[in-house]
């Protein structure tokens, strides 16, 4: 009798454990679920572009480029260390360190302007996963692309009018099938017209990382270009 009490006992635990675990294997599922279509897309864009390798970068530096119509060229050079959101701005020989998690002054803040934007035009697939909870997205298929006339995955996404560098700006980004980024449009305020259309070009992989180094207008004119791009990681 206690032997048949034995094995019932544990039985019931098993049955229980099984339970257990299959509740949690379904809520795990129900939670997958319940992440929405745009979320797992931005998901997706951003691991095509190497955001899982993000949490080994010590250290990523580069040149933000503008060519401008009288033939000169705009740039700003900058060195970030991430794991302290510490920023180096290189300007002529010296360089001015800052870190974005303490309180900015005056010239830390228009610095940290400056690197906002050029950070974004280097880094917009994992922005779409930092900034996460600060826009509203929408997904079209088959939107045809303003550059080069193609038909990609469109995501749109409309930030909320307080906060940031850019509130109330809108942000259309035409996707390929393997998740990558290739033509993106600028709408200040949310406007129908754009205000800037660029293709990506000449993607690289550095560090894990995969960036577009060009951006090339309709007549396929380099408006704005990376340059000097290191990476540090610490994987050896």
């Amino acid at each position: 009798m206690k032997k048949h009490l034995y094995f019932s006992c544990c039985a019931a635990i098993v049955f229980a454990f099984s339970s257990c675990s299959t509740k949690t294997k379904e809520l795990s599922k129900v939670q997958e679920v319940q992440k929405s279509a745009v979320e797992l897309f931005t998901d997706k864009v951003a691991e095509a572009h190497g955001f899982k390798q993000w949490s080994a970068v010590e250290e990523i530096s580069f040149s933000f480029n503008v060519s401008r119509a009288n033939g000169n060229t705009f740039s700003r050079l900058w060195m970030w260390q991430p794991k302290s959101n510490t920023v180096g701005s290189i300007q002529d020989k010296d360089t001015i360190w800052y870190n974005r998690n303490q309180e900015l002054d005056s010239l830390e803040n228009r610095l940290n302007a400056g690197f906002t934007n050029d950070k974004f035009w280097l880094l917009t697939p994992f922005n779409l996963i930092w900034d996460r909870g600060n826009y509203k997205a929408t997904l079209t298929e088959n939107s045809s692309s303003p550059v080069e006339n193609k038909s990609y995955t469109k995501l749109t996404i409309v930030y909320g009018q307080e906060g940031g560098y850019t509130p109330g700006d809108a942000y259309d980004f035409y996707i390929d099938q393997d998740y990558i980024v290739r033509e993106w449009t600028f709408r200040r305020g949310n406007q129908t017209e754009p205000n800037i259309s660029s293709a990506c070009k000449d993607y690289i992989e550095i560090g894990g990382l995969r960036l577009a180094q060009n951006y090339a207008r309709a007549n396929n004119e380099r408006a704005l270009f990376f340059s000097d791009l290191k990476v540090e990681t610490s994987q050896k």
